[in-house]
């Protein structure tokens, strides 16, 4: 059951709830919230002891919210709200806390009272600083998203022994602009991590991760990146890099074995080496377009065997001596390993599986 409450000023208004049946869902919205303040108070009088999912959308005029404990709610959404106080007693009911479009200026302290939230989304807000230390205290924790805030720093002093499975850590759209994964080991904790639309210059330091599965640092300011001090991490399958800088491939690719799809589009890539990728055995999309490549070169002795999929359109190629040319080509080198090669004939299995998109 879904109940809407339009309008809503406690001073003058109640809230009766029907019988629900034991597997429905019992909702209650507040839209366009009247008072600047929700506590004890306002709760035990117009909120049922046992209810799913609280939610204000379009309240402006709150301000302040605290949620006692002595009320079972499993989820708590606020959107559009003017929040920049919140206090959470000890609650171990509350599953999922999303605040969205406020004007809190931090993570709330009070957070680690509910020792049993799944989900964490705290988005559009005002925040400048996450410590991830905070995971210790969420044993369930599956997902910490902050995106849209203006974090421009990320500081933590968790180690290996603490070392969780989690899904997504999501960052995206904030101010970063060096990230040390040295002193970050929970960022290895995620399967997904999502760092794109920032401004990060600089990815340094030593990162191990037996969990992680993709990492999305798409939309930066990436003119260089070296993977060498990263030790393998053979389950991550996705690395995302587009419409950064880089004007050559990273350093040490053959410690992500276990990648099957790259993307390179929109950067200053100028020639590529297949070599760099030739360790790769799950290799699949490689994706360089947008780029300013003039030759790519396979080599039959190094080369990823399961390449399928190559991308190379958009790339803008300015010629050093035009003439009549109304633009200068894109070469595409197989060489061969010896006179009598397969690749000598142009009758290979990577010729034959490799599909090259160049329009």
């Amino acid at each position: 059951m879904r109940c809407t409450v339009d309008h809503f000023n406690p001073r003058n208004a109640n809230i009766t709830l029907r019988y629900v049946l034991p597997n429905d869902t019992t909702v209650i919205q507040f839209r366009n919230f009247e008072t600047s303040t929700f506590d004890r108070a306002t709760l035990i009088k117009h909120i049922p002891p046992a209810l799913d999912h609280l939610e204000f959308v379009d309240s402006r005029a709150l301000q302040r919210f605290v949620l006692p404990s002595n009320v079972s709610i499993r989820r708590l959404t606020m959107t559009k709200t003017q929040l920049s106080w919140i206090k959470l007693h000890p609650n171990n009911d509350v599953r999922e806390l999303i605040i969205v479009s406020s004007k809190l200026q931090q993570v709330p302290a009070s957070i680690r009272n509910l020792k049993s939230l799944v989900k964490i989304k705290l988005q559009q807000s005002y925040i400048q600083q996450l410590n991830l230390n905070m995971l210790q205290w969420f044993s369930e924790l599956d997902s910490l998203e902050l995106p849209q805030n203006r974090i421009r720093t990320i500081t933590s002093t968790l180690n290996n022994a603490q070392r969780r499975k989690l899904y997504m850590l999501n960052l995206s759209y904030n101010h970063l602009r060096i990230l040390n994964l040295e002193v970050l080991v929970a960022v290895g904790w995620f399967k997904n991590v999502d760092v794109s639309h920032n401004k990060i210059e600089l990815l340094v330091g030593r990162f191990a991760s037996a969990h992680l599965s993709q990492i999305m640092l798409s939309y930066n300011r990436l003119k260089t990146l070296d993977f060498c001090q990263w030790k393998l991490m053979p389950n991550l399958a996705a690395l995302l890099l587009n419409s950064n800088e880089l004007s050559r491939v990273p350093n040490c690719m053959h410690h992500l074995p276990g990648l099957a799809d790259i993307n390179f589009s929109s950067n200053k890539l100028t020639s590529v080496s297949m070599d760099a990728f030739g360790d790769m055995e799950n290799l699949l999309d490689l994706d360089l377009s947008a780029n300013q490549i003039s030759l790519i070169t396979f080599r039959e002795e190094k080369y990823p065997k399961r390449l399928g999929e190559l991308i190379l359109s958009r790339n803008k190629i300015e010629c050093i001596n035009p003439g009549d040319m109304p633009f200068c080509p894109l070469d595409i080198e197989f060489l061969p390993s010896s006179s009598d090669s397969e690749w000598k004939r142009n009758n290979n299995t990577l010729q034959r599986q490799l599909t090259i998109t160049t329009a």
